[in-house]
């Protein structure tokens, strides 16, 4: 493991590039197919492709408008290329991103290190390759997360290792080609970095600070080298070997990476050639659209441009030249000092479905090592379907709707142009037809020069004015009389809304064709009939009821006092004909009846008309109202011959009267009394309320013989036969127990005698002068234990 992770901050200066761009990676090609089909350029034949590391640890990448500086290619990391977290691309936000995914070493790395160096997640790549010219290269980019804490001026021994190792004719054993174009020493993060060799090297972050950390233009890594370029001499046509490695060194953690070039493992050729298909009508770039599309093809030739140079041009497959195509020479010449040769292939559009024909433009070059390595093109010449529109036909049901006409568009070649009888130009169009009336669409794409056509007819029905039947007004001489509504829809779409409503109330009463009604008076209904294009009917039935409302007028509140009994009663006013009266509490049928409740209560009266079809209620209310006697004794220790307070505690009195057990009488609210003789009394209060309601209570109350207590609070104990010793006075006391205490609490002084004497001495000796607490238990005579403490100051 790494024991020592730290951090240097340098302060840099950055001009920051907003670039709509991110590191993006796949794995969905086999380490084969990435050589062949990304890495391989021109003048180099491979073979005998093989791959040892984690599968994770290879696949293509685009870094398009990113800070690499490499567009597409192959990328090899110690750990993995995926987008899991633990991987290479941006922003950079991690201090040390990677992860140990678990492969050994690599021995041909190893080798390079000092002794005693380990490798970890080795991922190497390898292949036999056959140039076709001196020279063969490939462009890279080395990033790793190593940077910048573990690069000089920190020396450390986790210096990621990698190398492009060439063997072959001209080679003795491998030689490591990843060098620097200036002195030829090797790329590694010890010798590329912001102290050594720091042209070639780019910092992007330490994970921590913006814009790196919050921007996916920057990659994952925290510093890489810029573009460079591995070139080996070789010989025209012979079989080389290329080993590409890279390997972590002392842990398996923190990632480093190689980015290979797409299209740059090359060798120089005399002739290139290049196509651009325009326009592009097809997801196949090869495409040619008939008599819509054209390819423009570039012959580029290299070397001693001062001599002239001809080259036959073979022409093969299903197409036919004048007829499915134009354009192709019988062949290509080069005058002097001319590098570049162009023609331009015409796709014709003809009267045949032949949906794909194949047109193959080979230039049969004879490469620098004599062999004839042909250089071909593929082109394919498709039929343009034929241009068709179909309009849609939506359904309406209300004339206004709103509709969306779309037309589907079939062959052709987008990007289409749209035309409508409305003067629009989209795909599809918005109409609110209030009529029935016919829309067409022209669509024309970029290719057919006939534009398809297609018509429909919009139909907007017409439906009868909407109409309703309703009953007649209605009119009863009794309320509450059971009907029926029934409302009848004529014409309209058909599809109905129903709303009832009665007068005052804005709470729907029906949403059906018809609806119960008992009204208590008159009153008037009306409903109101929508269908779903917003037709309106809407009608009004008068109900009136012929006998004026039955009201009943209960007799007033009436209060009592409890035990007593009163006459309740009830008139009846309007109605129809004669009444009849109920009280539902005792079933009585008279106008009026005695109660006696024994607390207060409501009494419902129900009256009847002859109509008989609801009753009308009223209530009265019979009040019990009573005082609520009550009283205290408030005075502390009750004795004899002393006055005793009482506290009248009653609610709703008007007038007392006091008895108080010993033949005393009292008619004021908060008595006094005195009794002359110890013992238990009955005291009895009568209280009456205002409207001569009564209420009374009796309490026992305990009188005591008369007791006295007096305790000094000082005494001086000098032997002048003046107030020489501590002692109380008792009277009315059954028994005493008196204790006294220092300050400390200790106890000096004990008695039970009501009849005690302190000289202030403890053990015969005297004590200091101060302040002594005492706690005095004492019963009276008539009572229960009480507690009484204090304090005596003794002064000598």
């Amino acid at each position: 493991m790494k024991t020592l992770r730290y951090f240097i901050l340098s302060i840099l200066s950055l001009v920051v590039h907003v670039l709509n761009g991110q590191l993006t990676t796949s794995t969905a090609m086999s380490p084969t197919a990435l050589v062949q089909n990304v890495l391989l350029g021109t003048g180099v034949t491979v073979s005998n492709i093989t791959y040892n590391g984690s599968p994770s640890a290879i696949g293509s990448f685009s870094a398009t408008n990113t800070s690499l500086g490499i567009d597409q290619g192959i990328l090899l990391t110690t750990g993995t290329v995926l987008n899991n977290g633990s991987g290479p691309q941006g922003p950079n936000n991690q201090a040390g991103c990677g992860m140990d995914n678990g492969i050994g070493s690599s021995s041909l790395l190893t080798n390079l290190l000092p002794i005693g160096s380990q490798t970890f997640n080795a991922a190497t790549l390898e292949f036999d390759f056959i140039p076709f010219s001196d020279t063969v290269r490939f462009k890279y980019v080395f990033g790793s997360d190593e940077y910048p804490e573990f690069a000089p001026p920190n020396n450390t021994s986790y210096n990621d290792v990698f190398g492009f190792f060439i063997s072959g004719p001209g080679f003795s054993g491998l030689q490591n080609i990843a060098r620097l174009p200036t002195n030829g020493s090797i790329v590694s993060i010890n010798n590329v970095n912001s102290v050594t060799n720091s042209q070639f090297y780019r910092f992007n972050g330490d994970g921590t600070n913006a814009p790196y950390n919050n921007s996916p233009f920057y990659i994952q890594y925290d510093g890489f080298t810029r573009v460079l370029e591995a070139v080996a001499r070789v010989q025209c046509g012979q079989t080389y070997h290329l080993i590409i490695a890279l390997a972590d060194v002392g842990d398996g953690q923190w990632d480093s990476g190689i980015f290979l070039e797409a299209n740059s493992l090359s060798s120089t050729t005399p002739l290139t050639v290049d196509y651009v298909v325009n326009p592009t009508h097809f997801s196949d770039p090869d495409y040619l659209a008939e008599g819509c599309s054209s390819a423009t093809v570039t012959v580029t030739r290299a070397g001693n441009l001062s001599v002239p140079y001809s080259l036959p041009v073979i022409v093969s497959g299903t197409a036919s030249n004048n007829v499915d195509y134009s354009g192709v020479p019988d062949a290509i010449s080069f005058g002097p000092g001319q590098s570049t040769v162009t023609f331009t292939v015409n796709a014709i559009e003809d009267s045949d479905v032949e949906l794909l024909e194949t047109l193959k433009i080979t230039f049969p070059l004879v490469d620098p090592c004599g062999n004839e390595t042909p250089i071909s093109i593929l082109l394919y010449i498709h039929d343009v379907p034929v241009l068709n529109v179909n309009l849609n036909n939506p359904t309406i049901l209300c004339a206004g709707d709103n509709i969306n006409l779309t037309g589907t568009v079939t062959g052709g070649l987008e990007p289409y142009s749209f035309l409508w009888s409305t003067g629009a130009t989209t795909s599809s169009i918005s109409v609110n037809p209030s009529q029935t009336g016919e829309y067409w669409l022209q669509v024309t794409d970029i290719c057919t020069s006939s534009p398809a056509y297609d018509t429909i007819e919009v139909q907007v029905p017409i439906y009868q004015p909407l109409t309703i039947i309703t009953p007649a007004d209605i009119t009863e001489i009794c309320p509450k009389i059971n009907h029926t509504l029934t409302v009848t829809p004529i014409g309209g779409s058909g599809t109905y809304t129903i709303v009832w409503r009665e007068a005052g109330n804005p709470i729907p009463i029906g949403n059906t064709n018809s609806v119960n009604i008992s009204p208590s008076g008159s009153t008037w209904f009306y409903v109101q009939v929508t269908d779903n294009c917003g037709s309106v009917g809407f009608d009004t039935i008068y109900y009136t009821v012929l006998s004026p409302p039955l009201v009943v007028i209960p007799s007033p509140k009436v209060e009592i006092c409890p035990g007593d009994s009163t006459y309740i009663f009830g008139t009846a006013t309007g109605g129809y004909g004669a009444y009849s009266y109920f009280w539902p509490h005792n079933g009585a049928t008279t106008t009026g009846v005695w109660v006696k409740p024994n607390q207060t209560q409501y009494y419902e009266i129900r009256v009847e008309d002859e109509c008989g079809t609801f009753y009308s209620s009223g209530f009265i209310q019979v009040v019990v109202v009573k005082p609520d006697a009550n009283f205290l004794m408030i005075t502390n220790d009750p004795m004899a011959n002393l006055p005793l307070v009482f506290q009248n505690l009653t609610s709703n009195g008007y007038t007392y009267d006091w008895y108080f057990g010993d033949g005393g009488y009292s008619n004021s609210t908060h008595p006094v009394h005195t009794y002359t003789e110890d013992g238990i009394y009955y005291v009895t209060l009568i209280a009456t309320d205002i409207k001569g309601c009564v209420d009374s209570i009796t309490k026992p109350i305990e009188v005591f013989e008369e007791f006295y207590i007096y305790i000094p609070n000082t005494f001086i104990p000098n032997a002048d036969r003046y107030n020489n010793t501590f002692s109380g006075s008792f009277i009315g006391v059954k028994s005493i127990k008196m204790e006294i205490f220092n300050r400390w609490g200790e106890s000096l002084f004990y008695s039970e005698d009501q009849n005690f004497s302190w000289d202030g001495t403890v053990n015969g000796k005297r004590v200091p002068d101060g302040t002594y607490t005492w706690k005095l238990v004492y019963i009276p005579n008539r009572g229960i234990e009480h507690l009484l403490t204090g304090h005596v100051n003794v002064l000598h």
